[in-house]
């Protein structure tokens, strides 16, 4: 269950009835999260109390300012009760994708704090006077799950690299996006869009090998795009589509579809500006699992997935470029 306010007489106190500004806020900031990649909560998070002062959070992944965190499970601490006043705190995720508890202030009618930039919600703790235990009544559940598709990762900073032949990731942090634990679970799919070009000015042939790996496991790979011995100043094109299909918990498939240009562009665009291929194809595949898939469990660990390039030889005229990449979470 996610953002609930309990009605009157269903909590500890009827102040947890209470729909206050500050939650009002927070629900709106969440379900707009699937458009402007904000604050929201993904999956998991919620919060169970105990005999003492440390509420437990489950694990699970937020968007906080657009970008994907994995939250492990962990206890959080509720600070000392006032001894005369009751008190309203909030368990968030803050920007940095840490666990934290922001205190509110004492009062004989007390309100919630104000959060800071940011923060993704998971709770609302009512901590009554002289209080010694936060037990799970005393806990309201303000974590939004917005509606898919969400956009996890979105990257329109070029990167390139030539004059190598290591593998190298597409992802501009290098090592792939990092998949949280109980995120991509059965029946959920990860949309990924990514392209750019390739530039292969000099007589030394090239191939590059394109592999998509997910949870350490090779899903595809192709090693078949050779761009030959003709040097060409124009950079051909190169577009990569598909999904990532969680048929179950520990079992995923791809389907999708490469397509790059000819090793010559026979008329490039004299106008204008962009990389689109024209009707000349040198590769256009499709991709689809031809076996059962690969058998990953996304549910017992955060899990990676990555995409990455390797060229045949290093050539500081043989040059990739990867233009954007979208990861939507359908």
């Amino acid at each position: 269950m996610a953002w609930t306010i309990p009605d009157k007489g269903e909590g500890d106190n009827d102040i947890q009835s209470i729909v206050f500004q500050e939650y009002l806020d927070i629900l709106a900031a969440g379900l707009s999260a699937g458009t402007n990649r904000n604050d929201c909560v993904l999956s998991g998070c919620a919060i169970t109390g105990g005999i003492d002062m440390t509420p437990a959070v489950a694990k699970g992944a937020v968007l906080s300012n657009g970008t994907l965190f994995a939250i492990a499970a962990a206890d959080v601490t509720i600070g000392t009760a006032d001894a005369t006043n009751p008190r309203i705190d909030l368990i968030v995720v803050t920007s940095a994708g840490a666990l934290a508890v922001r205190a509110g202030t004492a009062a004989a009618a007390p309100k919630p704090p104000v959060r800071t930039a940011n923060d993704v919600v998971l709770g609302v703790v009512y901590v009554p006077a002289n209080d010694t235990s936060i037990e799970t009544t005393k806990i309201t559940d303000l974590r939004v799950f917005p509606h898919r598709p969400i956009p996890l990762y979105v990257q329109t900073t070029q990167r390139t690299q030539n004059n190598s032949v290591a593998g190298v990731s597409l992802f501009s942090n290098t090592t792939g996006l990092v998949i949280p634990s109980g995120l991509f679970l059965s029946g959920k799919v990860l949309r990924v869009r990514t392209g750019g070009n390739v530039l292969h000015n000099t007589t030394t042939a090239m191939t590059i090998t394109v592999i998509i790996s997910y949870g350490g496991t090779t899903i595809y790979q192709m090693g078949t795009l050779s761009y030959g011995t003709t040097a060409d100043a124009d950079r051909t094109p190169w577009y990569l589509n598909f999904d990532l299909i969680a048929a179950g918990n520990a079992l995923q498939r791809l389907v999708g579809q490469w397509m790059n240009g000819p090793t010559t562009m026979a008329t490039p665009p004299t106008t204008g500006i962009g990389s689109i291929a024209l009707d000349e194809v040198m590769g256009q595949s499709g991709i689809g699992s031809a076996t059962a898939g690969i058998a990953v469990d996304s549910d017992a660990a955060n899990r990676t997935m990555n995409i990455t390039f390797t060229m045949s030889s290093a050539n500081a005229s043989h040059e990739w470029a990867c233009d954007y990449m979208t990861v939507e979470l359908l």
